[in-house]
């Protein structure tokens, strides 16, 4: 429809102006090819960023921002066919305040004709909507964020429409309940592919939704090839002014294999718990954040209080549980444990408790682990506790036996040795090679037999306690030479070689040190070919020493070389067989080295022999 102003049935020019200064939308006129302002509203003015100076002007001289954007060329096709034209959420650039922007119109572009009906000319009116569109784009923005972020995570969306009860919903939600991405699936098929013994789930969620706002559910959905999967629902309720629920706006998630994690996890957890009941073993759980400790029945137990139910702590429970003597060792294992560098978080420690309500006194082995966090700081430690009263009590009897028989065995070998030794000086005088050589060789048995007496009696005192060491200044290297050659005339099929060089003095048990040598250098020849080399080397490391001895021999499997130095551990294998001995000989010289500080290893591959070392402080 065109407009005719200049009809005197239509309206007068001064009723026209008056019109359009009142009107409540922007207006303006454009008469001729060249669009020349001829009316403009305050509004519009507005608009345009413009003052009434532009009336009269061309269009493009009035707003000249606008020559290279679309509108123009709008203007002129309506001016030629007089069809009207509708612009919705239209973008223009405009200049307000000398700043150029950006802003969206709803307008009409309507041709304005004669009486004869030739066009002269256009009236526009439009409509800034320029804070609606934005504020849509920014809602629609949202949503696309929110989508993604959903179909990232796994998420399905929906948005019900409690009025009406028609859903909205993401292709990840058809997924999800085991549809395709493209098949839309209303509300109640939705509740139809719920599992039925859950049904009563939903519904009582969504009633209970209605009333708090706050929707949420787990349930079983079964798919169409007839498997049945975990989701998880959560929503939330969009009210009216007047408190009427409109909307709902939720995630669903298929939560199927954290149920099943969760399930392993359960199970896991009542096997452990059945296992450690049936073996008896208890369990600890020290916070070391919130220094707070956890111990389960089994483990009041252990520690004499079956009847006391509340809280536990590392210094009032644990330590005034604690044997007096094993009280301080216990506590250096702990705070050990505590430093990964030095343990990496390990804990294995045997000692005595006195039961602070029964004062029961039980032998406990106790492991555990702590967890760091990436600092090395720790944070927590767990660990298991296991009564070993009757095998502790066993062992005791064992080595008191062992004790009283090495010991009787003392005097008659001592005396046998003396004999033999008579026998070696005539022997000696007469000249008889034959008889020599016997009684070298049955001399030699005689010192085996007592170093494995004497080791016996000092693995007795190990397990009792009662090992102690006699600390002085001495020469490491001397005790080295001496050692050596006092083995190589027992191994003369091996070349046992040390450079000494300038004395090394160190504060120990110098017994006991060349003792730990003594069995390295054993072991090397034991497990050598013949006709191979010994080496005992000396290193000094800052405020430490560190002794090794390195073969040519059958080497160690890297599984044997972490229980080497266990009691009565041997290597069990076609490379070990014909290889006589009892397994003490590595274990106490584990044990003497620790009593020093200090600390042993071995590095070895097999077929590519060993070294044994030991690292004390100076």
């Amino acid at each position: 429809m065109n407009t005719n102003l200049d009809s005197p049935a239509y309206l007068s020019q001064q009723t026209f102006h008056h019109l359009m200064a009142q009107a409540p939308v922007a207006i303006s006129v454009l008469r001729g090819p060249q669009f020349t302002i001829e009316l403009a509203n305050s509004q519009i003015l507005e608009v345009w960023g413009k003052d009434e100076s532009v009336i009269g002007l061309p269009l493009t001289e009035g707003l000249p921002e606008i020559k290279n954007q679309p509108f123009v060329g709008l203007l002129q096709n309506v001016y030629k066919t007089g069809i009207t034209h509708y612009g919705y959420e239209a973008k223009v650039t405009l200049i307000r305040r000398n700043i150029p922007g950006d802003y969206y119109f709803n307008f009409v572009y309507q041709a304005v004709t004669h009486s004869d009906g030739t066009i002269s000319g256009i009236m526009v009116v439009a409509t800034d909507v320029t804070e609606q569109v934005l504020s849509r784009r920014k809602l629609e923005d949202a949503e696309e964020r929110h989508r993604l972020a959903a179909e990232a995570t796994g998420l399905g969306t929906f948005d019900l429409d409690l009025q009406k009860g028609v859903i909205i919903h993401s292709p990840r939600l058809a997924e999800i309940f085991g549809r395709k991405s493209t098949d839309v699936i209303s509300h109640p098929e939705l509740r139809q592919i719920i599992l039925p013994v859950d049904l009563h789930i939903v519904i009582s969620a969504f009633d209970r939704a209605l009333r708090t706002g706050i929707y949420f559910y787990e349930a079983r959905v079964i798919w169409l090839d007839a498997t049945i999967h975990w989701i998880r629902t959560t929503g939330k309720i969009i009210y009216g002014d007047d408190g009427t629920p409109l909307r709902m706006l939720g995630t669903i998630q298929d939560i199927s294999e954290q149920k099943r994690i969760l399930d392993d996890l359960q199970k896991s957890e009542e096997n452990l718990r059945l296992a450690t009941q049936a073996a008896e073993v208890g369990t600890f759980d020290l916070d070391l954040l919130n220094h707070s400790m956890v111990w389960d029945r089994r483990c009041r137990e252990l520690f004499g209080m079956e009847d006391f139910d509340g809280p536990v702590s590392y210094d009032n429970q644990f330590l005034l549980g604690l044997h007096p003597d094993d009280k301080e060792k216990t506590d250096q294992a702990v705070n050990r444990s505590y430093h990964r560098q030095l343990s990496n978080g390990e804990y294995d420690v045997e000692y005595r408790t006195i039961g602070i309500d029964d004062k029961k006194l039980r032998w406990v082995r106790a492991k555990g682990k702590v967890s760091f966090n990436d600092d090395d700081i720790p944070q927590r430690f767990i660990g298991a506790v296991l009564d070993i009263t009757e095998n502790k009590l066993n062992e005791i009897r064992k080595n008191d036996f062992i004790a009283i028989a090495s010991h009787e065995l003392k005097t008659p070998l001592t005396s046998l040795k003396a004999y033999i030794q008579l026998l070696h000086v005539n022997a000696r005088r007469s000249g008889d090679s034959f008889l020599l050589n016997a009684l070298q060789k049955s001399e030699n048995q005689i010192n085996k037999m007592t170093k494995l007496i004497y080791g016996f009696l000092d693995l007795s005192k190990l397990e009792s306690g009662k090992l102690r060491l006699e600390r002085h200044e001495f020469d490491l290297n001397a005790l080295i030479e001496e050692v050596a050659a006092e083995n190589r005339p027992i191994a003369q099929s091996h070349a046992i070689t040390f450079l000494g060089g300038k004395p090394i003095i160190i504060t120990a048990d110098r017994e006991k040190i060349g003792q730990v040598i003594n069995n390295l250098i054993s072991n090397a020849v034991k497990y050598s070919p013949k006709n191979t080399d010994i080496k005992v080397l000396v290193q000094r490391l800052n405020n430490q020493v560190k002794v090794s001895v390195r073969d040519n021999g059958i080497g160690i499997k890297l599984k044997d070389q972490q229980h080497i130095f266990q009691r009565f551990y041997r290597v069990e294998d076609d490379s070990t067989k014909g290889f006589s001995g009892f397994g003490i000989g590595l274990y106490l010289s584990a044990e003497i080295v620790e009593l020093h500080q200090g600390k042993i290893g071995v590095e070895s591959s097999e077929g590519q022999g060993s070294e044994f070392y030991f690292v004390l402080p100076v």
